[in-house]
């Protein structure tokens, strides 16, 4: 560690002892850019308007899927546009709008030169909690605001009220999670919106699998309630994983 490095943990120490603790460094972070984002709206013009532009194309697309249907190899007669696609297809929309807008949280941060007064007077916890909590809100706002008005419209039903609750909030923790550790790796590379959704792929691809597979069971008729503990469990572990790996690896990436 050089001397410098050394100097400036030294002084985030002594600012950690007298602010309280993390958690209330993660909180003056996380009303730091609630108040950036309702005097700016960079994170909400981007996710509002790719939303609700997706969701116009959806209207029109699907608007013919609704009749439709298809032989399953039993030969039954099924619609052609299933409430499992049509889940699929909401996380689909809701992954583009969250890596749209998301991807600011840390680029915001190099671009007005304040990352190095956050390394100075916020614990690296304190920054990732207080990152991942402000998209975690933001993309929980999007998710309450755009799933009703896509159900509205592709006649995606509900299902089970409880587990349908959990899923989408499980969702919404893997997303913000994965959102935010990717943010926080591509902030220092020039050019980071196109890298921001090369090193997210894989991870999405990931994401979306468990989803469709909860969502498989959540509108599966008869279906056993471990079956529903199991796909929905698994979508909340993935969230769960992203922030235990990215807690531990977010001091690395964010004091080089």
């Amino acid at each position: 560690m050089s001397a410098a490095q050394a100097s400036a943990t030294e002084w985030r120490s002594h600012c950690l002892k007298k602010q309280g603790g993390w958690f209330r460094q993660a909180r003056t972070i996380l009303m730091k850019d609630l108040k950036a984002e309702l005097r700016t709206r960079v994170a909400l013009c981007a996710v509002g308007v790719f939303t609700f532009a997706s969701l116009l194309l959806l209207a029109l697309a699907t608007e013919s899927l609704k009749q439709e249907l298809v032989a399953d190899p039993r030969g039954v007669m099924r619609p052609a546009w299933n409430a499992p696609a049509k889940m699929g297809m909401l996380w689909v929309l809701l992954c583009f709008a969250a890596f749209s807008g998301l991807s600011h949280a840390f680029v915001h941060e190099e671009e007005t030169g304040t990352a190095f007064t956050l390394r100075l007077y916020a614990s690296p916890e304190a920054v990732y909690a207080g990152k991942l909590f402000f998209n975690l809100l933001l993309l929980c706002g999007v998710a309450v605001v755009v799933t009703p008005i896509y159900m509205a419209i592709t006649g995606l039903p509900m299902g089970q009220p409880f587990a349908f609750l959990i899923l989408m909030l499980s969702g919404c923790l893997g997303l913000a999670s994965t959102a935010t550790i990717i943010a926080a790796l591509t902030s220092k590379a020039r050019g980071s919106g196109a890298l921001y959704g090369a090193v997210g792929l894989p991870t999405l691809v990931v994401f979306l699998l468990l989803l469709l597979n909860a969502a498989g069971s959540l509108y599966m008729q008869g279906a056993p309630v471990m079956l529903h503990v199991k796909n929905i469990g698994g979508v909340l572990s993935f969230g769960v994983l992203i922030v235990a790996v990215s807690a531990l690896l977010f001091n690395y990436v964010w004091e080089d």
